[in-house]
Order: C-alpha cells, then structure tokens, then sequence
C-alpha cells in the first residue's frame, strides 16, 4: 500500500517517486545552453517550463495518499478515544471488565485458551498478563496511536502497518462489548483499480442503506417531517443544532428532501463517467460536513468521509498539493512516461 515508499511527506515524499521511477535509465544527454538553442539569454529557463502544469485525470497515485491519511487520522481518533475511556469502560475497575468477559469466553469454549477461544473473540489480550488488564489497554492504544501518526505524517503505508492497525483496534473492539457494539460492515505499483472501486462501492452501499432504511422506517421520512424535530433527538446535539432546529418549515422540507437525494440518487452517479463520480464524491463529503457541523456523530461522518474521496482521482485532488510538492513532480514524471507509451520505472518492479 506504499503510494511512493515515501519517508515523510512534501519535497522528500516525492523524491523517492522520482528515484525510482528513473533508477536504471541511462541519463538523458544534457541540453545544449540554453539560448544558443532556443534563441534565449544564458540561464534562462524556456517560457514552456515555467508555466504551471496540470496533472491529467485518470490516474489516482495522489488519491492514494489523500485516502491512507484519512484513514490514519480515523485511526488515530479511534485510539485517541480508547486511550482515554478504555480503563473506566473494560478496565480492571470499569463498568464492564473485559477480563470478566474473557474470562467467560475461556469458559464457553472449554477452559483453555485455544482457536476456539481466538475464533470467538479474537483479540491480543488472549497473550497478555490480564492482572495488568489496564497497562494492557493503554499500550493496544498506544501502539495504534504511534502507528497511525506515522501513516499520516508520511501519507505512506505498507500492508504490515495497516494490518497491525487493524489488529489492534479489532483486539479493543472483541472485549469491548456493549461499548463496542456499534453496526459494522462484514467483515510499487499504480493504485489498483480494484481497490479504487472497493472503496466507491462501499460509499454507495453505505449511502443507499442510510437511504432505503430512513424510507423504510418511520414514516416522518415519507412525509418529510422528521427534521421537524431530528436536532433535538440526535444522540448529542451541539450549539449549532439549537438554531438548525428552529429554522422555517420549509427549511425542514428542504432537508428532508435532499436527505433522499443524496442518499438514494447521487450513489448512482459513481457509475455514470469520471465527472459524475466526482460529482458525487463531492456531494457526498459536503454532506457529512454539514451533519459535523449540525450535530456530533464522534467519528462516525467523518469515517464516511473516508470511501468518498476515491470518487475522486489525481487531477481532481492536486490542488490539496503544492505545485512544488515533490509527490505531485513525480505523478506528473509518471504520466508523461505513460503518455509517451513508455513503462514507468515504478511499475516494473
């Protein structure tokens, strides 16, 4: 999953891109002076080279980056939140001792920690001393919070640490129970397509089925009145849902509505060509940018935020790079080999 095997982000985070896609190529002759060949004063740069490059669309290196520190910024928030609330929650003193519920699990399955044991809830606690269940806790979360502060300072990953990642907070969420039991879902080379569309695919399940389950369920979603009253129901309304709550009727009717819109009609548009999925992904991050202003879901919209930003590719997402930015260089060396009909260094190997 490593989008450059880059060490760190900027200028250097391009370097290595550039490293490799060159490493093992004879170098180009140097130019003749410039001047004596293009007619212009000594050390002039050509007027072609100064301007601005835009980045082609179709390819999704950037995307790539833009997605693993999302996902590292989720990570770390989910940590963070562990860290803090874990030992008054499952600790040795909390609500619901998670060595209590392991130690039911040794039971259920036989007595002995075994597969059955890992099978029924797989965590790393299993393998540790649970007299110190606390410390236990504490080094899971910080272990994840280390690991994804790297994968999103560097906005590179491989699958060793993106694996680790996940075994990690699975091991929280295995003992966590009630805590815990929020719905899930089951369970060198250019970014695969498979992986892209892996990701689009989840945002218009997730959207669809936030649609088809509102219309589906309580009829004040038929009849556009349920956000008469959401913002005072909503798990934790935040000062803003106090003046969202009292705006007109018709302010409601129109949220009502475009609710359905974005949920059960825009997914689709991920089909229809390069334009309308960005369309769509744009719709799709403005919209749970309005449910974190208008109310507070924790990290529940901002990991929807996540899948919708693969609707988007390199020319979509280059403005969020510095023109100088060595990742954006690379991508730009990358598709001028491609355009040329030659194969980049990095997909060779």
């Amino acid at each position: 999953m490593d989008p450059f095997n880059m060490a760190a982000t900027g200028d250097s985070s391009g370097s290595s891109v550039r490293k490799r896609h060159v490493e093992g190529r004879n170098p180009e002759p140097e130019r003749e002076e410039s001047g004596e060949k293009h007619g212009e004063e000594p050390g002039e740069e050509p007027e072609k080279d100064r301007r601005p490059q835009s980045l082609h669309p179709g390819t999704f290196w950037l995307t790539r980056v833009v997605l693993l520190r999302s996902i590292a910024f989720i990570y770390l928030l989910a940590f963070s939140v562990a860290f803090n609330q874990n030992k008054q929650l499952i600790g040795e003193r909390g609500l619901m001792p998670c060595s209590s519920y392991l130690s039911s699990v040794k039971r259920y399955v036989g007595g002995k920690i075994g597969m059955a044991a890992f099978a029924y809830t797989p965590s790393l606690l299993w393998l540790l001393d649970w007299s110190e269940m606390d410390a236990n806790l504490d080094a899971l979360a910080v272990a994840g919070m280390a690991l994804s502060a790297v994968v999103l300072v560097t906005g590179t990953a491989n699958m060793v640490i993106m694996a680790s990642l996940w075994v990690l907070y699975h091991s929280l969420v295995s003992v966590g129970q009630l805590w815990y039991s929020f719905g899930k879902f089951p369970p060198a080379a250019p970014p695969s397509l498979i992986s892209i569309w892996t990701f689009r695919w989840l945002i218009v399940r997730i959207m669809l089925g936030a649609g088809l389950i509102k219309i589906r369920g309580d009829k004040c979603w038929r009849d556009l009145t349920c956000m008469d009253y959401h913002y005072e129901t909503q798990p934790v309304p935040n000062p803003i849902s106090y003046y969202m709550h009292f705006s007109p009727w018709w302010f409601h009717r129109f949220e009502a509505i475009s609710n359905h819109l974005i949920e059960l009609v825009f997914p689709f548009f991920t089909f229809l060509g390069r334009r309308m999925c960005t369309v769509n992904g744009a719709v799709q991050v403005l919209f749970q940018a309005v449910l974190i202003t208008s109310g507070n879901l924790s990290f529940l919209n901002w990991l929807t935020i996540v899948p919708s930003l693969a609707c988007f590719d390199d020319a979509a997402l280059g403005f969020l790079f510095s023109s100088k930015s060595g990742a954006k260089k690379a991508v730009l060396e990358i598709q001028k080999e491609e355009a040329a009909g030659r194969t980049p260094q990095t997909q060779q190997r």
